[in-house]
């Protein structure tokens, strides 16, 4: 009850953060200069390593009647499975405007599990099955930026856009039943995508000539696709010459598919910018 209550609140929460920040650089920028705008083209190239926590409650069709299905992977009970990861962000912009990509390839798979589940009636013995599973996703977001204010000190930028999620997920099931007609294997498939607006904004304080925290937030959804999807990310970077920096950070993904679905991709996050 207590998970469907701040599920219910991510709306209220993610609002109060967006003006909250909306307010806050309004204040720095009537206290602070702007700087002069560089109308050169600059360009941006970042891959990086996310090995997030996974969970959230899927809708499956199983044996005993299907529903609901809670589920939660870390990367220690992953990372043994992962077939084949990409992650890379790119931007380009010019003076004012900008547009960056962020592309995210997963693809998991695990021929060694068990799983157990209850009977088809109420108090009847249950069945285990052995479980090979093999999950894929996309993730592809493309957003244009427009730079509200810049200085030496920060820069505030408002953004809008579209974000990907292309997600199929297959598990083989071996069942040894209770009843012989539950024996057997069954093939339980699921490919889902989901194209939804968002908004947000970006950002970065800088700390010195060396180090500085981005910052990036965006929701979307609003039932188009998905019900709600949001995003959030925050991390301290250091600058080891002109073109080249690292970002150590946090970084949060949580989608609302409707119909009782969700998920959550959350977890530290290591990053490589190249910027030309």
């Amino acid at each position: 009850m207590k998970r469907d209550w701040l599920l219910r609140r991510v709306s209220q929460i993610t609002t109060t953060v967006l003006v909250a920040v909306v307010l806050l650089a309004c204040a720095t920028v009537v206290n602070a200069a702007e700087e002069k705008q560089d109308d050169r083209w600059r360009f941006m190239i970042a891959p990086y390593l996310w090995l997030p926590t996974i969970s959230g409650t899927t809708r499956l069709n199983l044996p005993s009647g299907g529903g609901l299905v809670d589920y939660h992977v870390g990367p220690g009970d992953y990372l043994d499975n992962l077939r084949f990861t990409g992650m890379l962000d790119m931007q380009m912009q010019k003076g004012r405007w900008s547009i960056q990509a962020d592309v995210i390839y997963l693809n998991f798979e695990d021929n060694d599990r068990t799983a157990h589940f209850q009977g088809v009636l109420p108090g009847s013995p249950g069945f285990a099955a052995g479980v090979d599973t093999k999950f894929q996703a996309w993730f592809f977001q493309v957003v244009g930026g427009y730079t509200v204010f810049r200085n030496e000190c920060l820069n505030f930028d408002l953004l809008a856009g579209l974000r990907y999620a292309g997600i199929d997920a297959k598990a083989d099931l071996t069942i040894v039943g209770p009843l012989p007609g539950l024996e057997g294997v069954r093939d339980l498939s699921r490919t889902e995508y989901f194209v939804d607006p968002i908004v947000g904004f970006k950002g970065k304080f800088e700390l010195g000539k060396k180090w500085f925290v981005p910052y990036y937030f965006d929701i979307g959804g609003f039932s188009v696709d998905s019900d709600l999807t949001l995003q959030a990310y925050a991390a301290i970077g250091y600058r080891f010459c002109d073109w080249f920096s690292m970002e150590l950070g946090y970084r949060y993904l949580y989608y609302d598919f409707g119909d009782s679905k969700d998920m959550n991709i959350y977890g530290t996050m290591l990053g490589f910018r190249f910027t030309f």
